[in-house]
């Protein structure tokens, strides 16, 4: 085998593996995933993945760094460029994102928040991690906020750094509120009160 294709197929395999830890960490917790049970969802052994991952904790440092990050920029950042306004674009992928999302899938909750809620205060390595994940939400939609002001979309009063602050809490405030209740109807009155705030950052016309 050539050093290219050793390098595709150890790409590929933690490629699997992480997906594989994802949706396990994600359904369960991470105290409560298996080495086995991940290792259940793949085609790979258990050596194939300590060679990858030493020990638990470091797959799930790279679950956050190599999954959860990418997917939080991509599912909330990175779709507000095709929207002139950005406020259109959030409240957009909030309703494709969660008031279309199933139940099921809602019950779940959001990958950030529960690891947050799980190991921040018990690792410091998944707590720099996952300070990091939502330092960089909140910067890229403070980019857009500022964007929205250059173009008289937004206030140019306001502080694009709060309103980002602001933004991202509530979309895991949604996420929580939605899991402990196992009932999304009441995300539309939870969207109303962010549209209201939203009210509140367009400038008026004379």
């Amino acid at each position: 085998m050539t050093r290219a294709n050793r390098s595709r197929n150890l790409a590929e395999s933690r490629k699997e593996i992480l997906a594989a830890a994802f949706g396990e960490i994600f359904a369960h917790g991470f105290h409560a995933t298996s080495i086995d049970a991940i290792l259940e969802k793949t085609r790979l052994t258990k050596g194939a993945l300590f060679h990858q991952f030493a020990t638990k904790l470091d797959l799930g440092y790279a679950i956050v760094d190599e999954v959860i990050a990418p997917m939080t920029m991509a599912r909330w950042v990175h779709p507000l460029a095709s929207f002139e306004n950005p406020v259109d674009g959030i409240l957009h992928q909030l309703e494709r994102n969660i008031g279309r999302a199933p139940q099921a899938a809602l019950n779940l909750g959001c990958p950030v928040n529960n690891l947050i809620q799980e190991m921040a205060n018990s690792d410091a390595g998944f707590q720099r991690r996952l300070h990091r994940v939502i330092e960089r939400w909140i910067d890229g939609i403070e980019m857009h906020i500022e964007r929205g002001q250059k173009s008289g979309h937004i206030l140019k009063s306001v502080t694009a750094r709060h309103v980002a602050e602001y933004v991202v809490m509530s979309h895991e405030g949604f996420f929580g509120i939605i899991k402990g209740l196992r009932d999304k109807r009441i995300f539309r009155s939870l969207l109303r009160s962010l549209e209201v705030y939203f009210a509140g950052l367009i400038p008026r016309t004379t």
